[in-house]
């Protein structure tokens, strides 16, 4: 798998293969999930920090401009 083509070639069988086989394909997600779930849930954890940092960082460069716009 180190060219685009056959990347994409492996993409598109295993596309197909979760097609057709849905349920098994859900068993393996669920797997997967269980299996990395804590590093799924801390990877959430410091999106959520990092989203109210950007939200604090948003209001406070909101405030002097809504000031400026009263006087």
């Amino acid at each position: 798998m180190n060219d685009e083509a056959t990347r994409r070639q492996w993409r598109e069988h295993k596309r197909k293969w979760r097609a057709a086989n849905r349920e098994r394909n859900r068993e393996i997600d669920r797997e997967t999930y269980y299996r990395n779930r804590e590093s799924i849930n801390a990877k959430r954890k410091e999106l959520r920090v990092l989203f109210a940092e950007w939200r604090q960082t948003l209001k406070t460069a909101e405030a002097p401009s809504a000031t400026g716009l009263a006087q």
